[in-house]
């Protein structure tokens, strides 16, 4: 009953979300791209490019309206989403939390070894109480894009719930299997560790460990990559398999985005249990730099840059983001595969619009070995299109100027 009731929402939002044309303002954006990109221009299709962007137009109440343009949008083609899924794992942790009446984020807990050698933790030294909370990883995912606080959080909600959860909202294509950046089979990624909590001593909530049983079946294209890849430090010249990988098609991504940014929009059959605290803890996590964190802090300024974790417009230099910009967002980067989903303000300018876009660097067609062109290619990519649209969007005229003193935190 479950996956004939997700066909019918699958066949709606088929319908609803079919595959746009490439818009000709995007199409003419790009074309202006500096000459170093010009192979990236021309040749779309081998770096994977998709682009989602979304303008937006406030009328006389503030009420924002939408006008989304897209280039080589495709979603079925497929690419490794990376830590991006990192941004839904977060928000559907918060909204479960609101479900259980005896925790709240900053309740301390402990997780247990679980089946399979799953490694459980009961300190975490990174804290402000030295223990580990659920709004304490959610930081860290933010912040620095941690992956082990992705996993704790994909452990407490457990691979069936975040899945369902995602297609109840909406985001049908959504595919989530695995835990992040640890070696683990399909049936351990099934199992979660047990999660304890405790008021000073005293447990006041246990969540057993939980066994995923829902069948993900393979719904994208072309996920059979590149020529050869590394495993245990020898080459092997077949092409690599995403089948068993996580997938979330940048329109879905885009569009979460936009549910989290305005969530004015959201219909009854798209309510995520959130509270407007909620959110303004979701938006400051999102935004918040590596320098403006406390607990833990992140001293080394030339390793955590402020465009370290914001890649559109500033991914490509050291400098320090002025303080009138403020990029509420998630990146990902795995495999040769670079993703940027950011909501960006200008407070100064009165400037605002929502920008998703991917792309692939592999020159060499072998994954696992490190050689991406990260650095070369894609982020360079990111920020300097993340400046074209935020260039064109200081032009943009615009009927009613946009108050953003909802997203104006104060001090961070």
């Amino acid at each position: 009953m479950i996956l004939i009731r997700y066909a019918i929402y699958y066949f709606i939002f088929t319908i609803v979300y079919a595959q746009p044309n490439d818009s000709p303002l995007l199409e003419k954006l790009i074309l202006q791209m500096d000459t170093h990109f010009h192979d990236v221009v021309s040749n779309s299709e081998k770096y994977k490019l998709q682009i989602v962007y979304t303008q937006i137009n406030r009328d006389k109440n503030n009420y924002p309206k939408f006008e989304t343009h897209y280039y080589n949008y495709n979603p079925k083609e497929y690419f490794y989403p990376a830590s991006t899924i990192k941004f839904p794992i977060a928000v559907l942790a918060l909204e479960k939390i609101n479900s259980i009446q005896e925790i709240n984020q900053n309740t301390s807990l402990s997780i247990l070894d679980g089946p399979y050698d799953l490694n459980g933790v009961v300190k975490d030294s990174t804290s402000f109480s030295g223990f580990p909370t659920i709004a304490h990883y959610i930081h860290k995912l933010f912040v620095v894009s941690d992956n082990d606080a992705s996993n704790r959080l994909f452990e407490f909600l457990g691979r069936d719930y975040i899945n369902k959860r995602l297609w109840d909202l909406g985001f049908v294509d959504a595919r989530i299997r695995h835990r992040l950046n640890i070696s683990l089979t399909d049936q351990q990624n099934c199992f979660t560790n047990s999660f304890l909590f405790y008021n000073n001593d005293e447990l006041i909530y246990e969540q057993n460990s939980q066994l995923a049983n829902l069948n993900l079946d393979i719904n994208y294209n072309n996920y059979i990559l590149g020529k050869a890849f590394i495993n245990n430090e020898k080459k092997i010249n077949v092409p690599f398999d995403f089948s068993a990988k996580n997938f979330m098609n940048i329109g879905e991504q885009h569009r979460f985005l936009q549910l989290i940014m305005f969530p004015e929009i959201q219909k009854n059959n798209t309510l995520l249990n959130l509270s407007d605290e909620d959110y303004q803890y979701i938006y400051n996590k999102m935004s918040l730099l590596p320098r403006e964190s406390l607990f833990p802090t992140y001293d080394d300024y030339n390793q955590y840059y402020d465009g370290y974790c914001k890649f559109l417009l500033f991914g490509d230099n050291k400098k320090k983001i002025p303080s009138s910009i403020r990029i509420f967002n998630k990146i990902g980067q795995a495999y040769g595969f670079s993703i940027d989903n950011a909501y960006i303000l200008d407070f100064e300018n009165r400037v605002e619009f929502l920008l998703s876009v991917v792309i692939y660097t592999n020159q060499n067609e072998t994954f696992n070995d490190d050689i991406y062109e990260y650095n070369e290619l894609s982020i360079p990519f990111l920020a300097r299109f993340g400046k074209k649209i935020y260039e064109y969007e200081l032009l943009r005229p615009k009927k009613n100027l946009p108050d953003l003193t909802r997203y104006n935190l104060g001090s961070w």
